[in-house]
């Protein structure tokens, strides 16, 4: 009897989800239906699924050269105007952040440092390094919280911004080819993805090619248009990953971490909405570039969802990245800064448990 690959097996059920959801009418079924077909298969059949990252990252260069591709001088220069909308927007993301936090906190007695860990907005990757390098955190409770988030912005986004057109970043009654330039460009943002990763920088395989055929743009080197063909492979291969991401073990929590876990993922996704409508009228945003720009979901996410929908993926790229960066430098060192302050406090509360004391330092003679 043959006996599939999980690998083969995960693209044969998103190859399925995509087809039914195309058949239905789902918005951005090639992504969407992939994501619930191997969500459902992983959770609830035995059936062992796999798939290896070259994929999701095959996915990502394609989403950067799409983002890329709108990044002329003129986009770079409109983007200005943006910052203060990008300051005010994260400082009340900051706010909201801290607000939940605390309510998890005292309701699921949960420890500080984890509930604030789970609460912050956005940032997968950084978020769940940084939970695996303090000790007192729960790496599975924060793994679950943020999975869940992502998983409900993905799948819920779509459907917000599906009946909202706004004007193309790219002139799609031109149909983009496959040709050899092509994909020796997109062999080259690969080649990008990877050097970006040696250095470090946060989802790397996509903006490497992002500022790759950026660069492009900015010397008037003209580059072809990406076939939407293509951009369906991409959606098709990163809504598996996202679907596997939810593993069995990780929702063994209790139905209070669960309620909040949705709880929290709601109130960023409603409180999204809000600043959007706001910035729609604050700065004549269209619905879905304002959404996707404010909403706290990965980059790669909202920029693959941007290209399906035609939002501007300039803007909405600015905003992500901004929000990356004030994470990393305000969020991350807070949350650090509070979980030592406790690890600390625990520590003296220890030593007067004990009935000890802190060792007082050598008298000078």
């Amino acid at each position: 009897m043959l006996t599939l690959h999980p690998m083969v097996k995960a693209l044969l059920v998103g190859l399925a989800g995509a087809v039914l959801f195309n058949v239905v009418g789902l918005p951005m079924p090639w992504m969407l239906g992939p994501l619930f077909a191997v969500l459902s298969v992983q959770l609830f059949t035995p059936v062992k699924l796999e798939w290896h990252s070259f994929f999701r990252n095959l996915g990502l260069v394609i989403a950067g050269y799409v983002i890329g591709y709108a990044f002329t001088m003129d986009a770079l220069r409109d983007m200005k105007q943006y910052f203060p909308e990008m300051l005010f927007i994260n400082i009340a993301f900051f706010i909201l952040f801290l607000l939940i936090s605390s309510i998890m906190a005292y309701r699921t007695k949960m420890d500080r440092g984890t509930a604030m860990t789970c609460c912050v907005p956005g940032g997968l990757q950084q978020i769940i390094i940084f939970a695996e390098e303090q000790k007192n955190i729960n790496l599975s409770t924060v793994t679950f919280y943020h999975v869940l988030r992502i998983l409900m912005i993905v799948t819920v986004v779509p459907f917000i911004v599906a009946n909202e057109q706004t004007a193309l970043v790219q002139d799609n009654a031109v149909e983009g080819v496959y040709s050899i330039y092509l994909l020796g460009l997109l062999v080259l943002c690969y080649g990008s993805g990877m050097i970006f990763k040696k250095i470090k920088v946060p989802t790397s395989y996509m903006l490497g090619p992002v500022f790759f055929i950026m660069c492009f743009n900015l010397v008037n080197i003209e580059v072809p248009i990406m076939p939407t063909s293509m951009l369906h492979i991409a959606q098709l291969v990163i809504g598996i990953y996202i679907g596997l991401l939810l593993k069995k073990e990780n929702i063994k929590l209790t139905r209070k971490h669960i309620f909040y876990a949705f709880f929290s993922s709601s109130v960023l996704i409603l409180f999204a909405f809000g600043l959007s409508i706001i910035l729609k009228y604050q700065d004549d945003l269209g619905f879905s570039t304002g959404f996707l720009s404010v909403v706290p979901g990965g980059l790669d996410q909202m920029g693959i969802i941007a290209a399906s929908v035609q939002a501007d993926v300039t803007v909405v790229t600015a905003f992500q990245l901004f929000r990356i960066l004030f994470l990393s430098v305000i969020i991350i060192p807070f949350v650090k800064f509070v979980v030592e302050k406790d690890r600390r406090r625990k520590r003296l509360e220890s030593y007067g448990d004990n009935g000890c004391c802190m060792p007082k330092p050598p008298m000078r003679i």
